[in-house]
């Protein structure tokens, strides 16, 4: 027995709340009468129950007599019936209808629980329409991918451990310990003096990890106003704040999803955004400006920092859970001071470097040059020395060589003095010798006191014992 049919109930159960209007008339007969895409309907019994105009023409039946006719009787190769027994529906599918390809949808139609028919829809009438919108598909795809490429070079890496020059114990060990924790994928935490080369190891564990290919998002923390640090990090959505970008923004911590953010300079952060970053750090998760959506983040922290956060910490100017949470992975990097014997390296590297930027063409550094250069303390490390060799290049013209006399002036005014040397002694064995000449004054003068010594010389106590090991004054009595 058919089932009695109540058009009011109808239109209630379909619009719900919406009043029917002539609007939402006209938009059901587009949908039953749409020229674009064709509507068949089937019981249970795969049975036609409604066939729309357009395909009435298309198989050439008259209106209306298409109903209780078999769907096989009309397009044999309908998998309507089918659609029906497996309740399974067919999305973007091809149809060969009378020797033409056309890509249809077919669904199930459910009621109570029960598979009481299917309806199969018509998408495109042929395959140059979808090729029309498989081109448009690709275009589409390739500005994405073209997006993304932008996004990743912006946000690239540059550097490797190649990158990173020396050859003393103390840089190499330095290396080896960051290349571990590249390989951890932990959050790092590195220490170091301004131009001892933090910078590079945060690029080279970042372009050493499996997210090498994905971004990497420098943030300059002491460059951020304070007013905007927040939306800057976190993003923000649309009308969040006057002067929104109308379409909203993602923050820094979304640009770095898959990669790394790279915090330079941490503790010039305020405490209230220290805050906000301890929640992002631990739950890995965050909301931007304006909204209540959490955003799940898969991105690694390395931070930087040229102050000694613990200090801070203990003076009230740093967090002290945000401090915990940051160093489970601590990389000491070492001022160039500790390590003369890698000074070398870096007067010979960047002199090609330099000449070739500048257009200079010095082949040398003289003798009295150098050697002024080898005891300077170098408190502006690796970034003081190169200025100071271009500063002096720029001197030089169109000379072969660098002497002191092109040296800066503060940089020749500190005194330094050499021990006497054979004249066949390697650069190497003279630094060297120096070297452990300076450390053995400086215990001297201090009574063998190891702390005093360290504190003269402007290392740290554990650079002073590797060289007092290194040149056999650990068991020198004073």
């Amino acid at each position: 027995m058919q089932q009695k049919i109540h058009l009011e109930d109808f239109m209630k159960e379909v619009i719900g709340a919406y009043p029917f209007s002539p609007v939402i008339m006209e938009a059901f007969k587009f949908i039953f009468n749409n020229q674009y895409e064709s509507i068949i309907i089937v019981n249970k019994k795969g049975k036609i129950e409604y066939i729309d105009r357009l395909s009435e023409k298309v198989f050439k039946v008259p209106h209306g007599q298409a109903v209780g006719r078999d769907i096989k009787e009309i397009i044999p190769n309908s998998e309507l019936p089918n659609i029906v027994l497996t309740g399974k529906h067919d999305i973007g599918k091809t149809l060969s209808v009378l020797g033409r390809q056309r890509i249809i949808s077919r669904f199930p139609l459910v009621s109570n629980g029960q598979i009481i028919g299917a309806f199969g829809r018509v998408l495109l009438h042929s395959l140059d329409e979808l090729e029309r919108v498989r081109e448009e598909a690709k275009i589409l795809r390739t500005k994405v991918i073209d997006a993304e490429e932008k996004m990743i070079d912006r946000h690239q890496a540059t550097y490797t451990f190649d990158h990173i020059l020396g050859k003393s114990p103390l840089i190499v060990q330095a290396k080896e310990f960051a290349k571990k924790i590249a390989d951890s994928d932990r959050d790092v935490l590195i220490y170091g003096e301004s131009g001892s080369g933090k910078e590079l190891f945060a690029h080279a564990i970042h372009n050493e990890s499996r997210r090498r290919s994905k971004p990497f998002v420098k943030v300059n923390c002491p460059a951020i106003p304070i007013d905007i640090a927040e939306s800057e990090l976190f993003g923000y959505e649309r009308g969040a704040f006057t002067g929104a970008d109308r379409a909203g923004k993602a923050g820094k911590f979304e640009q770095a999803q898959g990669g790394t953010i790279f915090l330079d300079e941490i503790g010039s952060l305020p405490m209230s955004i220290q805050a906000k970053l301890l929640r992002v750090i631990q739950e890995r998760e965050m909301e931007r400006l304006g909204s209540q959506k959490l955003i799940r983040l898969d991105m690694r922290l390395i931070a930087v920092s040229n102050t000694n956060l613990k200090k801070m910490a203990k003076q009230g100017k740093f967090r002290d859970d945000f401090l915990f949470r940051l160093s489970k992975a601590i990389l000491q990097i070492p001022p160039l001071r500790d390590r003369p014997e890698d000074i070398p390296v870096y007067l010979n590297t960047y002199l090609r470097v330099l000449n070739k930027s500048i257009g200079t063409r010095v082949k040398s550094i003289a003798n009295d040059a150098r050697k002024c250069l080898m005891t300077y303390s170098w408190p502006g490390n690796v970034r003081e020395l190169i200025n100071v060799l271009e500063q002096s290049l720029f001197k030089v013209g169109m000379e072969k060589e660098l002497t002191l006399g092109h040296l800066p002036d503060d940089v020749k005014q500190q005194k330094y003095s050499l021990p006497a040397m054979t004249a066949h002694a390697s650069l190497k064995t003279q630094v060297e010798q120096l070297e452990k000449d300076i450390i053995l004054k400086a215990l001297q003068d201090f009574s063998g006191n190891k702390r005093k010594t360290a504190q003269q010389l402007g290392i740290q106590r554990s650079a002073l014992y590797i060289k007092l090991k290194k040149y056999g004054l650990d068991r020198v009595g004073m």
